[in-house]
């Protein structure tokens, strides 16, 4: 029965009607948005694929010792 609840904090995207972010607002954002949050998603994204990219060149170049195949992703 919680999911019908109130108490409930998750958002269905799907679902009709306003939706209740945090504190009693109906938006998701405040004032300014910090651009912080958006480069540290960015640079571990291209941190994971540019290991990725180095694992799969090392596998293809047949260096299946190498550090980069080895390492875990």
């Amino acid at each position: 029965m919680a999911y019908f609840s109130k108490q409930n904090n998750s958002i269905n995207p799907y679902a009709v009607g306003n939706k209740i972010y945090g504190g009693g607002r109906s938006f998701p954002t405040m004032g300014p948005v910090d651009k912080m949050g958006y480069r540290e998603r960015d640079a571990k994204a291209s941190a994971r694929r540019s290991a990725v990219l180095r694992r799969l060149q090392a596998q293809l170049n047949g260096k299946d010792a190498s550090a980069d195949v080895i390492r875990k992703v």
